[in-house]
C-alpha cells in the first residue's frame, strides 16, 4: 500500500489534531451509522485516510475504462462494513467495472449473433418535423432518456411500445435513441422480430449454445424489440421470447418496442391468440412499456420515384 500520509497536505502524526475524531466524523457519515466508536476511529486513522482517499477518486469517476485508480483496487470501491469485531474495511466491485463487462458482453453477441445494427441515420437531428410537432411529449421522453439513462436506475425509465402504421417515424425514433445511447457507452441492443428467430436457429444448426445469447437479451439493460408481432411465431419462438420478455419484465429492464399492432392485436389471428403464451406475454408487454400510437402519413411514399 503507498504511504497514506503522503497524500494529504497535513503532517499526519500522533500529535496532529488535524485528523482528528471530529473529522473523521464529519467527513465519514457512516462511521455514526456503524456506530463506530473514538477508540476505532484514533486507531484505525490511516486506514480512514486511505478510504477518504478512494472515495475522492471515485466521486470523479467517468466509467472503468479511465479509472484513475492503481494495482488491485482499479474496478473496486471500499465499503466499510459492519463485522464481528464491530467494522472491517472491505472492498467490492463498483458500478462502473459492471457497466463496462456487460457492455463488452452486448458487443461479443452483437458480432457474432447478427444482431441489428442501429442506423447512423436515424438520430435525432433528422427526425421528421411534422410527427415531431405531432408528438412532442413522445420526443422529450425518447430525448431524455437517450440523454439521461443509467443502467443502475433502469427500474425508474420504461421504455416506450410504439405502434401504428408503417412509415410514421416509429424505428426512426428507436433508433435515435439507440444510438445516443450506444455513444455513451451504455450497454444496449437491437433485435428485428422478424429475424431474431432465424439467428437463433442458425446458431443450433452451427451447434453453436443459444443460452448465452438468450442470456445477453434477458440481461442487457436497455432492449429494442423493432417490429414487435412480425414474426410468424410458432412454439420455438414464443417460447424463446416469452423466456425474454419474463425475465426483463421481472427484473425491471427498459424495453423499447416498435410494432404495427396495438398490444390487444399482437400475435393474434382472427379473434383469437395463436399461442398459449401470448395472453402472459401481451399482460407483461403493456405493464413494463409506455405505450404510444403514432399516426401520420406514411413517409416512405413521399419519395416514391416512378416512371411516366
Amino acid at each position: 500500500m503507498r504511504h497514506i500520509e503522503s497524500l494529504f497536505p497535513k503532517q499526519f502524526s500522533g500529535h496532529d489534531t488535524g485528523y482528528d475524531v471530529a473529522y473523521f466524523r464529519r467527513q465519514i457519515p457512516e462511521l455514526h451509522e456503524l456506530n463506530v466508536s473514538d477508540a476505532f476511529i484514533h486507531r484505525h486513522r490511516a486506514a480512514l485516510l486511505e478510504y477518504l482517499r478512494q472515495s475522492s477518486i471515485c466521486r470523479a469517476c467517468r466509467g472503468f475504462a479511465t479509472c484513475a485508480k492503481h494495482g488491485d483496487m482499479k474496478g473496486f470501491v471500499q465499503v466499510l462494513e459492519p463485522s464481528t469485531a464491530g467494522v472491517s474495511f472491505g472492498v467490492r466491485r463498483c458500478q462502473p467495472f459492471h457497466e463496462f463487462m456487460a457492455k463488452a458482453k452486448v458487443d461479443r453477441f452483437a458480432r457474432v449473433a447478427g444482431v441489428t445494427e442501429v442506423d447512423d441515420s436515424f438520430q435525432f437531428s433528422n427526425y421528421p418535423l411534422e410527427q415531431a410537432k405531432r408528438y412532442p411529449n413522445v420526443i422529450k421522453y425518447a430525448r431524455e432518456f437517450a440523454r439521461d439513462f443509467q443502467p443502475s436506475a433502469a427500474g425508474d425509465k420504461p421504455g416506450l411500445y410504439i405502434f401504428g402504421p408503417p412509415g410514421v417515424g416509429k424505428t426512426h425514433l428507436m433508433f435515435a435513441v439507440f444510438h445516443q445511447l450506444r455513444e455513451r457507452g451504455v450497454p444496449s441492443l437491437i433485435v428485428r422480430s422478424d429475424s431474431l428467430f432465424d439467428h437463433m436457429r442458425h446458431l443450433i444448426a452451427d451447434g453453436q449454445d443459444l443460452e448465452p445469447f438468450l442470456e445477453a437479451l434477458s440481461t442487457v439493460p436497455v432492449l429494442g424489440i423493432d417490429e414487435f408481432a412480425q414474426e410468424r411465431a410458432n412454439d420455438f419462438s414464443m417460447e424463446k421470447l416469452f423466456r425474454v420478455i419474463n425475465h426483463r419484465f421481472h427484473a425491471k429492464l427498459s424495453t423499447w418496442f416498435t410494432s404495427n399492432y396495438s398490444p390487444p392485436d399482437a400475435y393474434r389471428k382472427g379473434a383469437d391468440d395463436i399461442h398459449d403464451a401470448v395472453a402472459p406475454l401481451r399482460s407483461r408487454v403493456m405493464n413494463m412499456a409506455i405505450l404510444v400510437k403514432m399516426d401520420g402519413p406514411d413517409a416512405r411514399q413521399r419519395h416514391l420515384k416512378t416512371l411516366v
